[in-house]
């Protein structure tokens, strides 16, 4: 009984018990396999996901004559498909191929999303990756662009102008330009993208409060103001909750995929022949 107890608390014992019932539902879903290539059967369940699939797109159900028209283009379908099937076209089919992996890969990643994790378990993934959800520093400013090689007097003039007395109106100093005067609460990639790479990290140096500088851009020389500095902080589960089920449950995904391969790798043997290339061999 311990055992048992033991297995049902098992995390991998619930991703194979949700993946199989995913696989049956849509074994269900799918319904019988194509019978003879002579008969195709429209049956009810058929001609209310038709309707319903009808429904969903144009908000309304479907006239007679619209129901008609998606029958007959699912006989028309299955018709292809059969004789595609009966010809062998989807053998070799590198699109084929592709698309029933996808189908199937969707299936296992499906299970993962209707998990749910124990007691501890995503405190212990928000732990383990908590580097990812860190946020960085960030910055909020205001600048006067000097030109790309103003005189030091006229450095000067502006620095000790702004600093003697505040109202000194930022605009009447500086030259014309088309970068913004004031940026808000930014990360470095927002501000290095707008001055140019390496301006966050000159700008980190300086004292916040006042006006300094001269400070070098990919522009030019600027003065800058910081008016907000905020350091670089981890924020709590809580507050990044949603996102981090969202990152659990696509680890998850990908190892209940790579569990399901590897049982269904099991079964075969693989044989490759007259491969030249170094380190590939039969397993």
């Amino acid at each position: 009984m311990k055992l048992i107890a033991r297995l049902l608390r098992e995390p991998l014992f619930h991703f194979l018990a949700i993946g199989g019932l995913i696989f049956l539902l849509f074994g269900a879903l799918a319904g019988p396999r194509p019978g003879p290539t002579d008969t195709i059967v429209v049956g009810p369940e058929r001609i209310e996901q038709l309707a319903t699939g009808f429904q969903s797109v144009w908000r309304r159900p479907p006239s007679d004559d619209e129901l008609r028209a998606m029958i007959d283009d699912f006989v028309r379908e299955e018709v292809y498909y059969r004789e595609a099937l009966a010809l062998g076209l989807d053998r070799n089919d590198t699109v084929v191929r592709r698309r029933l992996r996808q189908k199937m890969e969707f299936l296992t990643d499906t299970a993962a999303d209707l998990l749910e994790p124990a007691a501890g378990e995503l405190e212990a993934y928000f732990a383990a990756n908590e580097q990812a959800y860190r946020s960085g520093p960030r910055l909020a400013l205001e600048q006067i662009y000097l030109g790309e090689a103003p005189r030091p007097d006229s450095i000067t003039y502006s620095l000790s102008a702004l600093r003697s007395d505040p109202v000194t109106d930022p605009s009447a100093l500086g030259e014309r330009t088309l970068l913004p005067a004031r940026l808000g609460l930014s990360t470095s990639d927002a501000i290095d993208g707008v001055f140019g790479q390496g301006f966050f990290g000159r700008l980190a140096e300086l004292p916040p409060g006042i006006w300094a500088g001269p400070v070098k851009s990919a522009y030019g020389v600027h003065l800058v103001h910081i008016l907000e500095s905020l350091p670089a902080r981890t924020p709590p589960l809580e507050e990044v909750r949603n996102t981090v089920m969202r990152d659990w449950k696509a680890a998850k995904a990908l190892e209940i995929r790579e569990l399901h391969y590897a049982r269904l790798r099991e079964g075969f043997v693989v044989e490759i022949r007259g491969a030249d290339t170094p380190g590939v061999e039969n397993r």
